[in-house]
């Protein structure tokens, strides 16, 4: 930590003017801005890849269980706004260190539940705590990096959200092979640790200076503009389809392909894994060799969701497992791949003081996809009988949809 942190440390360790001479954010900042999304992440998505168990445990039905994500997109729907602010006013430090602390405990209140309204209960806490997450790194990245290298550096910290998922789909194997709680209590103990981690890098809070109505002229500024609200309603339609990848890959493998609760959470970790090289990947093409456009290749990356939901249609118990995981790997670099490209795209549309705030707008827009794509992908499967290559199909299509509004009315400068 010390090898990067100010020797006089400027409010929230991010002072807008800048870091001082010599401060080098890619020794140990970028890891905790990652590490903060791999076990927020893990903490949710290990829920989704021991899916099939705790359905069983719980006695809830695919639709019910689809709404544990909803709700964890619901709780940050609720606080996305507020999450930005609080951000812009505390700083990077006190937000993520709450943040965490309130992700534990929702964890927590999850591995204890013994029914399905607790255990939802427990969900909107641990999203409650996560709503924080995107804004606070986000603020981080565009104060602590130059900006030549802001979309690298915003794919590095998402890089922690597949890996948080490939940790979460390791949940799932152990599930196979311990109580589904006792891996819970591991990701408490974890969120838990990377609290404690933020403490060093903790400052005075900003004053909030003009009062609230310096807040709700902030946040004026942020839903007035044109692009932002552009990129926000493509982030409804583009995260329908990546929440309900993530709710449903394990139960999709599990229920009609056939393969056993090992497999089935392997392909979580697939789709993580292929998500991971493309939140990377695709924003350093866009600062090497786009300079600096991110339109193009955020449109392509998600309309090619439409094809590869559409082939799942053909998939069943013949397929061997590697097919499938090909399959999965392919689904999650066409439909998790676009977070890095959209937050950089976010956070260079609004003033840099207002990160926190244009942040927590766009965790509005991709909140309410979270908390309707689930159930929509569930009610599909009742509506059908279980045909999932139909619900995919459709979140599909709904992924199309927003890339080709993207497309049309973003306005991207030269």
């Amino acid at each position: 930590m010390s090898a990067d942190t100010p020797a006089q440390p400027s409010p929230q360790g991010d002072n807008p003017a800048g870091p001082p001479t010599g401060f080098n954010p890619w020794r140990a900042r970028i890891f905790l801005l990652g590490l903060v999304h791999t076990v927020g992440t893990s903490c949710y998505l290990s829920i989704m890849a021991m899916g099939p168990v705790i359905r069983v445990d719980l006695n809830v039905t695919a639709a019910e269980f689809g709404l544990f994500m909803s709700m964890v997109f619901g709780a940050q729907l609720l606080s996305a706004l507020p999450s930005g602010a609080i951000t812009d006013r505390f700083g990077v430090g006190w937000t993520l260190f709450g943040s965490m602390l309130l992700m534990s405990a929702g964890t927590l209140w999850f591995a204890l539940a013994g029914s399905f309204g607790p255990a939802l209960a427990a969900s909107f806490l641990t999203g409650l705590g996560y709503s924080f997450v995107n804004p606070a790194t986000a603020k981080g990245v565009m104060r602590w990096f130059p900006p030549a290298w802001t979309g690298t550096a915003m794919g590095l910290k998402q890089l922690g959200v597949p890996l948080g998922g490939v940790i979460g789909a390791g949940g799932g194997v152990l599930a196979a092979f311990m109580d589904w709680r006792q891996v819970l209590w591991i990701a408490v103990g974890m969120t838990f640790v990377t609290a404690l981690a933020w403490l060093p890098l903790t400052r005075k809070p900003r004053a909030a200076e003009g009062g609230i109505q310096r807040l709700l002229n902030d946040l004026k500024t942020v839903v007035t503009n044109r692009n932002m609200n552009v990129i926000c309603i493509s982030a409804i339609m583009y995260n329908t389809g990546q929440s309900s990848l993530f709710t449903y890959m394990a139960l999709f493998l599990k229920d009609a392909v056939q393969a056993s609760q090992p497999v089935a959470a392997m392909g979580v970790a697939f789709a993580q894994g292929a998500s991971a090289i493309g939140r990377v990947g695709f924003p350093y093409i866009s600062d090497v060799f786009l300079k600096g456009r991110r339109k193009g290749i955020t449109v392509a990356v998600v309309s090619s969701s439409l094809v590869v939901c559409a082939a799942t249609m053909t998939m069943g118990p013949a397929w061997p497992n590697w097919s499938l995981m090909v399959m999965a790997a392919v689904m999650g670099l066409a439909m998790a791949s676009y977070a890095a490209l959209v937050l950089s795209m976010t956070a260079e549309t609004v003033p840099s003081e207002l990160v926190g705030s244009g942040i927590g707008y766009n965790a509005v827009a991709w909140s309410i996809g979270g908390v309707v794509g689930p159930p929509l992908f569930g009610l599909i499967l009742d509506l059908t009988g279980n045909a999932y290559g139909y619900a995919w199909t459709v979140i599909g299509a709904v992924m199309f949809a927003g890339a080709m509004f993207m497309a049309w009315q973003f306005r991207e400068e030269k």
